[in-house]
């Protein structure tokens, strides 16, 4: 993208330089276009290359995360004393 847009740069002039482009999910079938994200943003105008990313992943949808409530600290939720995903075990010093 920073070869095809100069900054600053509005959302009309991302949507025609590279809005089609998609933004590859861990399931293909769920990659959306940069278009579509932006669609969910409120930013108009954006500065830099910086705020243009922040923008796509401020609106990625949860497909896009990995294994929801994992914690490589030990146990799930599901394995938890508790509806909180914390108990005295997973105290962490």
């Amino acid at each position: 993208m920073d070869e095809e847009l100069d900054f600053p740069v509005d959302r009309a002039g991302v949507v025609e330089r590279v809005g089609d482009e998609t933004i590859d999910a861990p399931d293909d079938s769920d990659s959306e276009a940069i278009s579509t994200m932006l669609e969910r943003d409120n930013d108009d105008t954006f500065e830099t290359l910086e705020d243009l990313f922040a923008s796509i992943y401020g609106t990625l949808d949860e497909c896009y995360i990995g294994r929801k409530y994992y914690d490589d600290r030990g146990g799930t939720v599901k394995e938890m004393d508790r509806d909180y995903p914390y108990d005295d075990r997973n105290v962490s010093f």
